[in-house]
Formats: structure tokens, sequence, C-alpha cells
């Protein structure tokens, strides 16, 4: 073989590698929007919260917030439902769906979660009529 037809081969190979690696990512892509758009489906919720009481929180009374698979609570603006309350933590509480049941967790807050007007200390199981307690912030679980 001479030089120039070696070098064409190697030119050859080396565009069929990178069409290879551009199908493949935009075959990874693809899975990811389709991920993606299914999951989407499953943002529906079994819950929600309802305000019963806010001192400060800029939440209105009677308010209903959904629940959604992964729930977080806090002053942050990342969290799914934000209350602007000196006493609650940027990331204060989470609640999450686990099998069929809603689990509350604290964060790791400065002033604690109230479960039913009892200091929640480990992670707990909601269930409807619960009232959670966040800073100045009453909430109710609704199925």
């Amino acid at each position: 073989m001479n030089q120039a037809l070696l070098l064409f081969a190697l030119r050859l190979l080396s565009g069929a590698i990178l069409i290879a690696f551009l199908a493949v990512i935009a075959w990874l892509i693809y899975k990811d929007l389709r991920l993606s758009a299914n999951a989407a489906q499953y943002q529906r919720t079994d819950g929600h919260l309802r305000v019963i009481d806010s001192e400060i929180g800029g939440l209105e009374i009677d308010t209903l917030i959904p629940l959604y698979p992964v729930t977080s609570i806090g002053r942050a603006q990342s969290n799914t439902i934000v209350i602007e309350d000196s006493y609650v933590s940027s990331e204060h509480v989470l609640i999450t769906h686990r099998g069929k049941q809603w689990w509350l967790e604290d964060m790791g807050s400065r002033n604690g979660t109230l479960l039913n007007d009892i200091p929640l200390t480990e992670p707990a199981v909601l269930s409807a009529g619960d009232v959670i307690g966040v800073g100045g912030t009453r909430l109710r679980v609704e199925p």
C-alpha cells in the first residue's frame, strides 16, 4: 500500500468514528428528552398542603399547594414552597413520596419543624390532617 492510500483510509476511519460519536450523542439526547417527557406525567400529585396559618411567610390562608414527589420547603427561591420568614432555614424541610406514603424530613433547620405541634426529630410518615409547622407558617396535609 502506498502512503497516499494509507492516509485516505485513515481519514475515512476517523470520519466514521466522528460520525459514530455524534450519532451516540444524538441518541443520548433523544433518550434524555423522552425520559423528561415521561417524567412530566408523573408530576401529578395525590395530595395538597393547605395554609392554615401564616404570620410572616407571605402565603395566604386557605391557599392549596400541590405536593410533588419531592417537595422542598424553605426560604431559598430554589424550593418548591418558598416561605419568607427569618425563622425558616434556606432549606428547611423536605416532603417526599416513597412507595404509597408521604414522608416529612427536617433538613437540619436551626429552629426545627413541628408535626402536629411535636418537634420532628426523625423522618415521619404524613397522614391526612397532619399539621406541619415551619417558622410562623402552619400547613395541613390534605388528600
